[in-house]
């Protein structure tokens, strides 16, 4: 026998052990209370309502005006609707794990139903932009900067107050939505 074919047994610590009897425990209260399964029905619901980029820009017409750009413009309000989604269900999910199965569902959903969108969205580092402005102290303004220097207009007010319009009404649709599921705190 050699010694690469002897396996050392290596004892979890205290804590390792801990930490996974917590979260079998945490998963376990989730899935009972109903968390998950509404987790992943929101996640769902917003990536099928999301992807329709037709209805997605009538709907929004109705709040911030007029959306006659052209496909890479439409597509970076596209970036911005996920992104605030993903943005809210952070801010109002009850936990760690709620909020990971939400966002994991629209990623999956995104990929199974426009392929073609998920590989360019996944590329993309639009999310990073607005990561950043989320650490400003004025958060829409610095987003509706973040929108228009992506859209390489970043001199252009109309631009900035879209990207704001589009996170403000995003944001209110996403967190009626998020309150009519009724997650368990």
């Amino acid at each position: 026998m050699d010694d690469n074919d002897v396996k050392i047994f290596v004892a979890k610590s205290k804590k390792e052990n801990d930490d996974s009897i917590a979260l079998i425990e945490e998963m376990n209260t989730q899935r009972s209370n109903g968390n998950r399964q509404r987790a992943k029905d929101l996640g769902k619901y917003l990536a099928e309502r999301f992807l329709n980029t037709e209805q997605l820009c009538k709907e929004l017409e109705t709040k911030v005006g007029p959306l006659d750009y052209p496909e890479e413009i439409i597509f970076q309000v596209e970036i911005l609707v996920f992104f605030t989604a993903e943005y809210c269900i952070n801010r109002l999910l009850p936990n760690t794990l709620v909020k990971s199965t939400a966002i994991n569902t629209i990623y999956d959903e995104i990929h199974k139903k426009n392929d073609a969108f998920y590989k360019t969205f996944s590329d993309s580092i639009e999310y990073s932009f607005y990561y950043l402005a989320l650490k400003k102290e004025d958060v829409i303004t610095a987003l509706g900067k973040a929108f228009a220097m992506i859209c390489r207009k970043e001199k252009d007010e109309s631009f900035i107050e879209l990207g704001k319009n589009v996170f403000i009404a995003v944001t209110k649709e996403v967190e009626s939505i998020i309150a009519g599921y009724e997650f368990v705190a």
